[in-house]
């Protein structure tokens, strides 16, 4: 059983460590982004030719292939939170069987991406309405949005509650744990965000490159920075949800077995 306070290199190494085994996973995000691009156009599009494009009508619609995009981009978020809860169980999970544990869960996924979208579109709704003062309010409300539901997909996948439940036990956790999750949000997220600015610095020289004419360099360099930031994205995003799951695991008291790395000993320790 992990001990109180994990350490923030703790958590990342686990993480990373745990998501390694599971490579195969990080093809879970484009197939979300992928299916969330899809089901909106799929939606939206139709929905505005039939109602109009005109205010109510738009919002409307934008709701509705909202909820869509949401509900395909959480079904595959909690098939990562599946596949890392069955790594962690000992047993190797598949895309196909995370998947399929992902959809036993979409009643309870389309419920929270209906409530999700409606505050999406509140908060972009105000932010139109009230210039800058609604702007200033989107932003604040956007950042509280995320924080409250940074734990709600781990909650979606393993707990039989309802879209408001599910916020409040996000919440919950997030107040129980908060050190604990900061520290292992913040690491991971250093992590990221400079591997995508390094990916960003290639893909700036490719293009200077390609502006100097310099087409057989530029081009190149450009398309590994591309490359790089999808790759960086996708990796994020996946191991993003096996952190998730593991720290789900230890705010509930859940046991963390041997990752490749003494997880349990490295909880021990303090930054």
């Amino acid at each position: 059983m992990a001990a109180r306070n994990p350490t923030g290199k703790a958590i990342l190494r686990a993480s990373l460590e745990l998501f390694r085994q599971d490579r195969q996973m990080i093809w879970l995000p484009a197939m979300a982004t992928a299916t969330a691009l899809l089901a909106f156009a799929l939606v939206t599009g139709p929905l505005t030719l039939v109602l109009g494009h005109r205010g109510l009508a738009v919002m409307v619609a934008v709701v509705c292939g909202s909820m869509v995009a949401t509900a395909a981009t959480v079904i595959f978020n909690v098939a990562l939170c599946f596949a890392a809860a069955d790594r962690i169980e000992g047993r190797t999970p598949t895309v196909a069987g995370a998947l399929a544990q992902a959809w036993a869960r979409r009643a309870v996924i389309v419920k929270w991406a209906i409530l999700s979208a409606v505050v999406g579109t509140a908060i972009r709704a105000l932010e139109e309405r009230l210039g800058l003062v609604g702007r200033l309010i989107g932003v604040a409300g956007g950042l509280a949005w995320a924080v409250a539901t940074f734990m709600v997909v781990p909650v979606l996948a393993f707990e039989d509650v309802g879209p408001i439940e599910a916020l409040k036990r996000s919440s919950a956790i997030l107040k129980a744990r908060f050190g604990t999750v900061a520290r292992g949000g913040l690491r991971f997220g250093l992590l990221f965000v400079g591997l995508s600015i390094a990916a960003l610095a290639v893909l700036a020289l490719g293009i200077v490159t390609c502006v100097a004419r310099l087409w057989i360099v530029g081009i190149p360099v450009a398309v590994l920075g591309i490359a790089g930031l999808v790759g960086v994205g996708m990796y994020a995003s996946a191991a993003g949800m096996y952190m998730r799951t593991i720290l789900y695991r230890f705010a509930n008291d859940l046991p963390i077995p041997d990752l490749g790395v003494d997880v349990s000993q490295a909880f021990r320790t303090r930054m």
